[in-house]
């Protein structure tokens, strides 16, 4: 079997570490790959407080440590057939290759910089799509995700066309994760997960704390805080977490490694609250602190407006909710405070869902790629291919006020909606419901454009 190296930028979850999303992203797919026989080694950065971090873990030797610099020095040490980078955010670091590259897209990170505020936005895309022009291979985290990565795939070189682009959903251990909080135990909620600047759970938070001391009952038991490597908040949450160290409801617990995170989860907790502000970066995220809450049984309060929300309203297995909607929130939590052993079922039915989920079975793809991998041509920049005689039509179509793209894109859907390969013969009934679509679309761009927000 071809052996593989899979690297992050995150501390990953070994025995007695903390980790992070990414983290755990990154063991998935290497713990996915050894299901299949390969043999896999990981990687990480070990600098800054991340080095902290690490350097009291005890040792794994599927793990290696590096410093950027020495990134070539460990890749010619390993010697692996085929690597798996997990994002493109170390790309730049690597040497020139002569095995296969596998990049995982799993999460936006350029809406990520974004929010964090990283000052220029041009540099973040150009370094995106020069990593993406290396890849051999691309999986992504999300079937959201995929929609918004196409065309960064495509300025990148890559034709969506041809080119197989699957879906590996953030996935969990097979073993499954038992046990449930002491019998008339009071109402328990669970948060776990670094702030970050792109994800805002605040108010419901804050509306949570209200309740419990309307009522006289419940806990929130907080796991995290800042980033383990830096505050990738930007200080936002600053006064909310000084408001829960003091709240006498609230269990402060920091960082705990994953192992220990995972049992508390599963014997303490009845119900995840995982309900954030909806932004662009929330709607596209499939999101890995949703999954692993299921996977120990906790019921999870989520939104509804991302992919995992029909995953979770499909398997009954937690509440999809508008997080504005104050008064829906708040009759919520009083019915789990007034009775938590009523999540019985629904904690059951958090488990089967998460174990269909398991790395073993939606690796698959990635799995597929490297008992054969292959590798792409080297990015020419080249334009795209001549359009074929029977498309020749579509220039008489004038869309002035749409860009070269979006023209594209439209007559590519009207094409493929109407005729998909319209004969000479169609010749004018094939113009006509383009040019009466393009002339609708140049109406509506050139007119409403400055009223409209739009969604992204």
């Amino acid at each position: 079997m071809n052996s593989v190296l899979v690297i992050t930028t995150e501390p990953l979850p070994v025995p007695g570490g903390l980790t992070t999303g990414a983290g755990l992203r990154a063991w998935g797919l290497a713990e996915g790959l050894r299901s299949c026989g390969f043999p896999v080694t990981m990687a990480t950065p070990l600098e800054g407080e991340q080095a902290l971090t690490q350097s009291v873990s005890p040792t794994d030797d599927r793990v290696r440590y590096f410093r950027r610099p020495e990134l070539a020095a460990l890749i010619e040490r390993e010697k692996p057939d085929i690597i798996v980078m997990q994002h493109w955010g170390l790309v730049y670091a690597l040497p020139q290759l002569d095995v296969p590259l596998v990049i995982d897209l799993a999460g936006p990170h350029l809406l990520e910089r974004l929010y964090w505020g990283n000052p220029d936005a041009n540099h973040d895309r150009e370094e995106k799509l020069a990593a993406l022009r290396r890849a051999d291979f691309i999986v992504c985290g999300g079937t959201f995700q995929r929609h918004y990565f196409y065309p960064y795939l495509a300025m990148a070189g890559h034709d969506v066309r041809l080119e197989e682009f699957p879906v590996i959903p953030f996935s969990v251990s097979p073993v499954p994760i038992n046990g449930s909080p002491a019998a008339n135990t009071e109402a328990t909620f669970i948060y776990g997960g670094a702030f970050l600047a792109w994800q805002n759970p605040e108010l419901p938070i804050r509306w949570l704390l209200e309740e419990m001391d309307t009522v006289g009952r419940g806990r929130l038991l907080f796991y995290g805080g800042s980033h383990p490597s830096l505050d990738a908040s930007g200080g936002k949450f600053i006064k909310l977490y000084q408001d829960m160290q003091r709240h006498s409801r609230v269990e402060v617990r920091g960082w705990r490694p994953f192992a220990d995170l995972v049992k508390d989860y599963a014997t303490e907790g009845h119900v995840a609250l995982d309900l954030m502000q909806r932004n662009p970066e929330r709607e596209l995220a499939y999101t890995t602190r949703t999954m692993v809450y299921m996977q120990c049984g906790l019921p999870v309060i989520y939104n509804n407006y991302s992919e995992l929300s029909n995953f979770i309203t499909n398997n009954a297995c937690g509440w999809c909710m508008d997080p504005t909607d104050e008064n829906a929130f708040r009759s919520l939590v009083r019915q789990i405070l007034e009775d938590p052993s009523q999540l019985t079922p629904m904690r059951e039915r958090a488990r089967a869902a998460a174990k269909d989920q398991s790395w073993d079975t939606t690796i698959t793809p990635l799995a597929d790629f490297c008992i054969s991998p292959t590798r792409r041509a080297p990015f020419s920049g080249a334009s795209a291919p001549v359009s074929q005689p029977e498309e020749t039509f579509s220039e008489s179509v004038q869309l002035n006020s749409l860009s070269p793209q979006i023209t594209e894109t439209v007559l590519s859907a009207l094409r493929r909606s109407f005729f998909p390969k319209p004969g000479r013969c169609l010749g004018v009934i094939a113009h006509f419901p383009i040019w009466l679509a393009s002339k609708y679309l140049q109406h509506y761009f050139k007119v409403d454009s400055s009223s409209r927000a739009h969604k992204y």
